[in-house]
């Protein structure tokens, strides 16, 4: 039996499968994406992350510094001077200033009493009858020796006395002024360190006070920067709840088969229901 022209088909069967998520999370997953799209459009406005500047104690510390400098300097210049002085030479004119004032009257006294002894010798001479002898004349030349000898032992006593004094007050002087210049130098020296420790200090305290402001500024900075981030470390953190949880996804399965025959398809449903008939007739007694 012969049927008529055949139709052309494609004998290939197309199959699609869809898996899709449980409704809800699929809904869920769909919101996030829609919240990281609009996240990632926003433009971010990064915080300027603040300095310490110097503090009213450290400023103090500079101002002292630069005040001190120097500060030394006149106690050097007057030690320098002081000791240029202490190597001075001896003037040994000097004397003269520690003469007795009252030599004069010392010598005026000596002369008069040779000239009161030359007197009474002139005076006992005349009464003995000798006077002008040349006995007289010895006694006379003996007496102005003498005076003359007084007066000269006293001027010699008195220079030398006058030496020795002006000798020791320049060596006591000049011991003074080397103590005065060590003392000088040594102030300005404790004026030194003195300004140092201050300034020393002043930037300790200063400094201690920057720390602790910048590290409140840090601490507002990275808090300004967790709140910058946080809607995205959310969107991240939901994400990675989707990633980690299990899922009751579904598929589905849509067939696209080639067009059938109808005469094809009855004749395939004839020879299914003999064969049907045929088994249960087989199976009758």
């Amino acid at each position: 039996m012969c049927f008529g022209g055949g139709n052309n088909v494609p004998d290939t069967t197309t199959q699609t499968q869809y898996v899709r998520e449980a409704p809800e999370i699929e809904a869920r997953k769909l919101g996030l994406m829609d919240t990281a799209s609009q996240l990632a459009g926003n433009a971010l406005t990064i915080p300027t992350q603040q300095v310490s500047p110097f503090n009213a104690t450290q400023n103090q510390a500079f101002a002292t510094q630069q005040q001190g400098l120097g500060n030394y300097q006149p106690y050097l210049n007057a030690a320098g001077n002081m000791t240029a002085a202490s190597t001075g030479s001896y003037d040994p004119n000097s004397y003269k200033d520690y003469l007795n004032p009252y030599q004069s009257y010392v010598t005026q006294g000596i002369q008069d009493q040779i000239a009161q002894a030359q007197n009474q010798s002139n005076l006992q001479a005349s009464k003995a009858g000798a006077f002008g002898g040349s006995r007289q004349g010895i006694q006379s030349a003996e007496l102005q020796s003498q005076g003359a000898q007084a007066v000269g032992q006293s001027l010699a006593q008195g220079y030398g006395q006058a030496q020795q004094q002006s000798q020791q007050n320049f060596q006591n002087q000049q011991q003074r002024l080397q103590q005065a210049a060590q003392l000088s130098a040594g102030l300005g020296q404790q004026a030194q360190q003195q300004s140092a420790q201050d300034v020393t200090g002043l930037l300790q305290t200063g400094t201690l006070q920057q720390q602790n402001a910048q590290m409140g500024q840090d601490a507002a900075f990275k808090q300004q920067m967790s709140q910058l981030y946080e809607p995205y470390q959310r969107a991240g953190f939901v994400s990675d709840i989707f990633q980690g949880s299990p899922t009751s996804a579904s598929s589905i399965t849509m067939s696209t088969a080639p067009g059938t025959n109808p005469l094809a398809q009855a004749v395939g449903a004839g020879i299914t229901g003999l064969a049907a008939y045929q088994g249960f007739a087989n199976k009758k007694p």
